[in-house]
C-alpha cells in the first residue's frame, strides 16, 4: 500500500469513527447511510413525510445496516467479513419488501399474513437478533428467544403464574414484527427513532467537537482546588459524561483511563480508585438531562414527557453526587492526603480560556435544557440542539481558522463526523431497544407481566416496604449482566404496576425501578462497572465491588424514599415540600457519611460513630418525629465535635512522591 492510500484510508477510518478499517467499501457505505439516516430522521421530524410504520422500519432498517457495516470494518478475517456483507444483503431485502408491501401489510394482511410475509419477519427477526448479540452480548438475544420459546409452548407449562394457552406460530411472528408491527416495529422503536435517536445524535456532536476534553478539564479544574484531587475530577468529570454517554461502562472506561491512575499515585488504594470511578460513571446515568438510555424508556412505558422525568431527577440525582463528593474527601483526610500541595500533577487548566473555547458546548447544553423545560417533545428538542451545536462549532473553527478554505473544510469535516458518530450511536441502540420490544411483547400479550404482577402483590400482603425489597431485588437480579434498559424494562413491566396498586405515583414507580436498575451495574456478583474500574486500577473485584456498593449508598436508599416521600422527586406537594424533604434526606446522608467514615471535623470515636449512624437512620426515614428527633442528637454530637477540634492542626500530610509509593 502506497503512503497516499494509506493516508487516504486513515482519513476514511477517522470519519468512520473507527482507528483502522478493513474494508474501505464499508466504511464509505456506513458514511454515506449514516449521513442519509440522520436526513430521513429530521425530514420525519418535522415534517412526518412517512407513515409511523413505514419510518420505523427505515430506522430499524438503517440501523441494523449500519451495525453490520461497522462489523465488517472490524472483521480481519476475509470469510467473517463475507458472513456479515451477507447478512447485509439479506437486511435490506426484508427491509425492501416491508417498506414496499406496507400499505397491504396493514390494510388487507394484517390478520392474515401470507407465506412471504412470515418468512420476511423471521428474516428480520434473525438479524436483528444476531447483530445484537454481537453488539451487546448474547444475554439479551437469548432471552428474546426464550420468550418466543414460552409464547409457543407456554400452555406445556404448570402453574398458574408460567402458563398460558399457547400463541401459535404465524401470531408469534406477527407479535415480533409483521403484519402487526409490534415487538422490533413496535412502540420502542417508535420511541427510538423519534427520540432516543436525536439524543445520541446530540451525544455524537458533543462528542465530536469536544465535549469529552472540555468535561476532563472542568473536573481538572476542580480537582486542584480539593485535598481528594484525582477523586473529584473523577466524580465531576464521569457526572457530566451523562450528558454525552449513554453507558456506564463506556463511562468507567473513557474517563477512568485518566482518572484512576491519578488516584492510585496520590495515595488513593486501587480498590477504592476503582469503585470512585465506577459509582460516579453509574451516576452519570441517573443525571439530567440526558440520563442515559433508561431514561428514555420511561417515557415510552408511562407516556410521562421527558421534561417532567428529568426534572424528578435532578434533586436525587444532587444528593446521590453530595454523598459521593464527602465520602471521597473524608477518606482522603483520613489517609492523610492533599492532592492541592501537589496541585500541578493535575495539569494546569485555565478555565476561563477553556470557556471561552468551548461556549458553544455550553450554549447547546443549556438549549437543550430550556427546551426540555418548556414543553418542547423531546426529540425536537435535542435536534434544535444540536443544530446550534454545530452551526456554532463551524462559526468558532471558521473564525480561529482566518476564514479560509482549510478552516471550512475543517468545519463541515466535524460536522460531518458528528453526524456519523451519532447515527452510529443511534444505531447501536436501536438494535438493542428493538430486540427488548420482542420481550415486552411476548411478556405483555402472554399475561406473564400482570400474572406476576399480582403474585408480587400478594406476598408483599398489602405492606409496601415489603413490596419495594421484592422489587428493588427483583431489578438487581435481572440487571446481572443486563444492560440497564433491558434490566429496567422486565421490572418494569410487573414490579412498577404492584407499586402503583399500592398508591405510588405513576412517576415515583417508575423511578424506583430505574434507579435499581442503574445500580445493578454495581451489585455483585456480576458488577460490570465495577468489574471494568477494577480492571483498570488493577485490583480485586470483590473489594472494588463493596467499596463501590458502600459509596453508592444514596442509590439504593433514595428509592425507597420515592415511595415514602414522593415530594423529593417533585412528584407530590409543592416546591417548599421537595426542597425540605431534600434537605432532610441530604442531611441524613452526609451523617451517615460522618459515621461510616469515621471522621468530621476530625477523627470521630467510636461513641460517637454509633449513635451519628442511628441519627442517620432516623433522618432518612420519612417520619418527621425521628427526623426531628436525628437531627437533635447529629446535631448535639456534630457541634461538640467542633468545639473539641477547633484549633486542632490539620491532620493532612503531603503527598509522597511517586518513587516512594508503594
Amino acid at each position: 500500500m502506497t503512503g497516499g492510500e494509506s493516508d487516504r484510508n486513515s482519513a476514511l477510518a477517522a470519519f468512520s469513527g473507527v482507528e483502522r478499517t478493513q474494508s474501505r467499501w464499508a466504511s464509505r457505505l456506513l458514511i454515506a447511510l449514516a449521513l442519509a439516516m440522520v436526513g430521513v430522521h429530521a425530514l420525519q421530524l418535522f415534517l412526518f413525510v412517512l407513515p409511523s410504520g413505514q419510518f420505523r422500519n427505515l430506522h430499524l432498517g438503517f440501523s441494523v445496516l449500519i451495525g453490520y457495516l461497522v462489523l465488517i470494518e472490524a472483521a480481519e478475517r476475509p470469510l467473517e467479513r463475507l458472513l456479515w456483507w451477507a447478512l447485509a444483503a439479506l437486511s435490506v431485502v426484508a427491509i425492501v419488501y416491508i417498506h414496499v408491501e406496507y400499505p397491504e401489510l396493514v390494510e388487507t394482511r394484517s390478520f392474515l399474513p401470507n407465506a412471504a410475509d412470515v418468512a420476511v419477519g423471521i428474516l428480520l427477526l434473525a438479524v436483528t437478533l444476531i447483530l445484537a448479540g454481537k453488539q451487546w452480548g448474547w444475554t439479551i438475544p437469548l432471552l428474546a428467544i426464550l420468550g418466543l420459546a414460552y409464547g409457543y409452548w407456554g400452555y406445556l407449562l404448570p402453574g398458574e403464574i408460567l402458563a398460558h394457552a399457547g400463541i401459535s406460530g404465524n401470531r408469534l411472528i406477527g407479535y415480533s414484527s409483521i403484519p402487526y408491527f409490534q415487538g422490533l416495529l413496535g412502540g420502542l422503536t417508535s420511541l427510538s427513532a423519534s427520540t432516543i435517536f436525536m439524543f445520541m445524535l446530540f451525544g455524537g456532536a458533543l462528542k465530536a467537537t469536544g465535549a469529552i476534553e472540555f468535561i476532563v478539564k472542568l473536573g481538572f479544574v476542580v480537582g486542584r482546588r480539593n485535598r481528594a484531587g484525582p477523586a473529584q475530577v473523577a466524580v465531576i468529570s464521569s457526572g457530566l459524561m451523562g450528558t454525552v454517554s449513554g453507558s456506564t461502562v463506556a463511562n468507567v472506561a473513557s474517563t477512568g483511563a485518566i482518572t484512576i491512575p491519578l488516584m492510585k499515585r496520590y495515595g488513593f488504594s486501587p480498590h477504592f480508585a476503582g469503585a470512585v470511578e465506577a459509582v460516579a460513571s453509574t451516576g452519570g446515568q441517573i443525571m439530567p438531562p440526558v440520563m442515559g438510555l433508561a431514561a428514555f424508556l420511561i417515557v415510552g412505558i408511562t407516556g410521562i414527557p421527558y421534561s417532567d422525568v428529568m426534572i424528578a431527577a435532578i434533586v436525587p440525582a444532587v444528593i446521590y453526587y453530595a454523598f459521593l463528593v464527602v465520602a471521597v474527601h473524608l477518606r482522603s483526610a483520613n489517609l492523610g492526603l492533599d492532592a492541592r500541595k501537589a496541585a500541578d500533577e493535575l495539569g494546569v487548566v485555565d478555565l476561563k480560556r477553556e470557556a471561552l473555547a468551548n461556549w458553544h458546548l455550553l450554549a447547546a447544553i443549556l438549549l437543550l435544557i430550556y427546551l426540555l423545560t418548556t414543553g418542547l417533545p423531546s426529540g425536537h428538542a435535542a435536534l434544535y440542539a444540536v443544530l446550534l451545536l454545530l452551526a456554532l462549532d463551524m462559526l468558532v473553527r471558521i473564525v480561529l481558522g482566518g476564514f479560509s478554505l482549510a478552516s471550512i473544510k475543517h468545519a463541515l469535516w466535524r460536522t460531518g463526523r458528528s453526524f456519523v458518530e451519532g447515527a452510529r450511536d443511534g444505531a447501536m441502540v436501536a438494535t438493542v431497544i428493538a430486540v427488548i420490544g420482542v420481550m415486552v411483547e411476548i411478556l405483555t400479550v402472554t399475561g406473564f407481566a400482570q400474572r406476576l404482577s399480582l403474585a408480587m402483590l400478594e406476598l408483599a400482603d398489602g405492606r409496601l416496604i415489603t413490596l419495594g425489597i421484592i422489587v428493588a431485588m427483583s431489578c438487581l437480579v435481572f440487571g446481572l449482566g443486563l444492560p440497564t434498559s433491558a434490566s429496567y424494562f422486565i421490572v418494569a413491566l410487573f414490579g412498577a404496576p404492584a407499586l402503583i396498586e399500592l398508591g405510588v405515583p405513576i412517576l415515583a414507580a417508575h423511578m424506583f425501578v430505574f434507579y435499581f436498575a442503574n445500580l445493578s451495574a454495581i451489585t455483585p456478583p456480576v458488577a460490570v462497572a465495577a468489574l471494568v474500574g477494577a480492571n483498570i486500577a488493577k485490583a480485586n473485584f470483590w473489594k472494588t465491588a463493596f467499596v463501590a456498593v458502600r459509596l453508592a449508598l444514596p442509590g439504593f436508599l433514595l428509592p425507597f424514599l420515592f415511595l415514602f416521600q414522593p415530594q423529593i422527586p417533585g412528584v407530590k406537594g409543592t416546591f417548599a415540600d421537595q426542597m425540605l424533604a431534600a434537605a432532610i434526606a441530604m442531611f441524613g446522608t452526609v451523617i451517615l457519611n460522618f459515621a461510616l467514615e469515621g471522621r468530621f471535623i476530625g477523627r470521630l470515636q467510636m461513641w460517637e460513630r454509633v449513635p451519628l449512624f442511628v441519627a442517620a437512620i432516623a433522618l432518612i426515614d420519612p417520619n418527621p418525629m425521628t427526623d426531628l428527633i436525628g437531627g437533635g442528637v447529629a446535631g448535639v454530637l456534630l457541634l461538640r465535635h467542633w468545639f473539641v477540634m477547633r484549633g486542632q492542626p490539620d491532620e493532612a500530610v503531603a503527598t509522597p512522591p511517586p518513587s516512594q509509593q508503594t
